[in-house]
């Protein structure tokens, strides 16, 4: 996707934040923290040339995409190509060097993602500290996307 659409994402994701209780509705509010961590960590890829902007979406197996367009009802067009966005640091790899930066702002995302196993799919309780580490992880690592993405970029090769 292009940066403009992330920060889109971003911005309807952080709403649906917002008006979210991180205890009561836990799941869905972490997985919108993720996600919107995640669609930061493109944009912020994109925007230092790490990664390109390509209007096709990331699948788990490295390097295989799908059009966005269904070419049936339930059916996708897949293909493999260049890494354009990720669904994870690191996945797929990228073939360009990662600069520290994003790695150093990707550590919220990790403390986010790593709470999916055990309190999303596993079902350990949420308690206020555990939902109160998120939330500083995910203010963490959206304020240093952001800083990122305030610096004056360059174009992918």
């Amino acid at each position: 996707m292009e940066i403009a659409a992330h920060e889109e994402k971003i911005a309807r994701l952080s709403d649906l934040i917002g008006r979210l209780d991180p205890i009561e509705d836990f799941e869905i509010w972490m997985w919108a923290c993720m996600s919107a961590a995640t669609n930061a960590l493109n944009a912020a890829l994109h925007h230092l040339g790490v990664t390109q902007p390509f209007d096709y979406f990331p699948h788990q197996i490295p390097g295989l995409y799908v059009e966005p367009k269904p070419i049936a009802p339930w059916r996708w067009k897949r293909m493999f190509a260049e890494p354009g966005d990720v669904i994870h640091i690191g996945l797929p790899p990228c073939r360009a060097p990662v600069p520290e930066r994003i790695l150093a702002a990707a550590a919220g995302l990790h403390v986010i993602e790593d709470l999916r196993e055990t309190h999303v799919r596993g079902g350990q309780p949420v308690t206020r500290e555990l939902a109160a580490a998120c939330a500083d992880a995910y203010r963490g690592a959206m304020a240093a996307f952001q800083t990122i993405l305030a610096e004056p970029g360059r174009s992918p090769s």
